[in-house]
C-alpha cells in the first residue's frame, strides 16, 4: 500500500500549534510565552481544528506563508493571512509604527517607498512633517545649515567650535556647503592654494 502524503497544509497547521502550545519549543517564548494562542475553533482540543483551519485559509499562494496581521493577538481565522517573506519582515514585532496627518503607519512600509531607513522617517514623523515631506526624496537642512541627518548627530555637529584643523567656527571663516554642512574658509583656501601650487610645478 503506497505511503499517503500528508495534507499540504498539514506543517504549518503543525508548527501553529506547537508555537503556542508546547513550552518545550525553542521559541515558545515568542508565542505562548507571551500570551499568543490558537483559536478554539483551530485548536486541537475541538477535534476538527486542522480541517477548520483548512477551509479558513483556502490554498496557501506559492511563496507565502502564515502570518499574523497583529503581531500582538493571536492566531485565527480574522487575524491570519497568507505573506510573502518581504511581508513577513515588515510585520515583525519590532517594526516602528509613526503617526502622520493623523493615520498610523509602518515606518519600514514608508522607507521602503524611498529608499531610506526606516529610522529616518520616524525622525522627520517626530518632526511634526506632512506626509509628503517625510516621503520627500530631498535632503532636509535646518535653518542653521546643520544636515538632518539625525538629531543627535546634528547637535553634535553643532556645538563643535573649531574645524578638525583647529580654525574656529566664526561667522567670518564659516560656509554652508549644498548638503548642509558647515566648511572651515581657511581650510577652503589652503586647499586651493596647495592646488596652484601642485598645478605650478606640474606646468
Amino acid at each position: 500500500m503506497p505511503f499517503k502524503k500528508p495534507h499540504p497544509l498539514y506543517s504549518c497547521w503543525h508548527g501553529m500549534i506547537i508555537r503556542c502550545e508546547q513550552p518545550n519549543f525553542k521559541q515558545f517564548s515568542s508565542y505562548g510565552g507571551r500570551g499568543i494562542t490558537v483559536c478554539d475553533r483551530w485548536s486541537i482540543r475541538g477535534g476538527e481544528g486542522f480541517k477548520n483551519f483548512v477551509s479558513d485559509m483556502g490554498e496557501r499562494p506559492e511563496g507565502h506563508t502564515l502570518d499574523r496581521i497583529n503581531n500582538d493577538l493571536g492566531y485565527s481565522p480574522e487575524n491570519c493571512k497568507w505573506s510573502t517573506r518581504s511581508e513577513q519582515q515588515l510585520n515583525r514585532r519590532n517594526t516602528k509604527f509613526v503617526v502622520i496627518d493623523g493615520k498610523q503607519y509602518k515606518s519600514a512600509e514608508l522607507a521602503k517607498t524611498i529608499g531610506v531607513k526606516p529610522d529616518t522617517i520616524v525622525e522627520r514623523a517626530q518632526q511634526g512633517l506632512s506626509l509628503g515631506e517625510v516621503l520627500s526624496k530631498n535632503r532636509r537642512v535646518y535653518k542653521d545649515g546643520l544636515a538632518l541627518g539625525g538629531k543627535a548627530n546634528g547637535a553634535r555637529q553643532k556645538a563643535k567650535t573649531h574645524c578638525p584643523k583647529g580654525h574656529e567656527y566664526s561667522e567670518a571663516n564659516t560656509s554652508i556647503s549644498k548638503q548642509g554642512f558647515r566648511k572651515c574658509k581657511k581650510c577652503h583656501a589652503i586647499r586651493e592654494a596647495n592646488k596652484r601650487m601642485i598645478a605650478k610645478n606640474s606646468a
